[in-house]
């Protein structure tokens, strides 16, 4: 949700995280595509300094976001979809004792639309999941089957994460430029010719 809301109750910083009561069942409904019936939710307040303090008069500048599946490119949440997920997302909030506007002005982004702006991820935010023993040995390298191209960011290895995301770049560069260097040795030929230059005069001795 990118909203414009009043909020009540609970002193925001400028990041904020709320807590499931039971995070390992918000990870099994994820796995299955279910929806969360009681998420954590992370609440960026744009508006506030990391140390909190008083907020803005009246409304302020807020990003919240939950889990879900990156199902984005296989399903389309309906309406009432979209609002269970949000009654969820306030319900959540209140347990915590955060209370939002009620009828907030706000922007509800899904799994499908990030897959419109980015394709073949579902919706993932940070590429492919990490989940089993071996998910990091399959992220994308930096090197690709397509001559010239090479990948870095988040979503190829090591991983995600702005320290990582920047080591990707690092890794992304080196692999460039050593695949781009040139490797051929120059054979040992005989030039003819030389440097013209005058003759050296030197001074008159007695």
């Amino acid at each position: 949700w990118l909203a414009h809301a009043e909020t009540r109750g609970f002193p925001l910083s400028r990041h904020n995280v709320f807590f499931s009561p039971d995070y390992p069942a918000e990870f099994r409904a994820l796995s299955t595509g279910e929806p969360i019936a009681d998420p954590s939710v992370y609440i960026c307040a744009q508006d506030r300094d990391a140390d909190g303090g008083a907020g803005p008069n009246g409304r302020e500048r807020l990003q919240i976001i939950v889990n879900a599946a990156a199902t984005g490119d296989t399903t389309h949440p309906t309406q009432e979809e979209l609002d269970r997920c949000t009654h969820a997302m306030t319900r959540s909030l209140s347990r915590c004792g955060l209370q939002l506007e009620a009828a907030m002005p706000h922007s509800l982004v899904t799994p499908a639309d990030f897959e419109v702006l980015f394709p073949s991820t579902g919706g993932a935010l940070y590429g492919r999941d990490s989940h089993g023993w071996a998910a990091s040995f399959l992220r994308q390298g930096a090197r690709t089957r397509i001559p010239g191209l090479y990948c870095a960011g988040g979503s190829t290895h090591p991983g995600a994460g702005v320290p990582m995301a920047a080591l990707s770049g690092q890794i992304a560069a080196h692999t460039l430029m050593a695949d781009r260097a040139s490797t051929r040795r120059s054979r040992p030929v005989a030039m003819a010719g030389g440097t013209s230059m005058r003759s050296a005069t030197t001074d008159a001795t007695a």
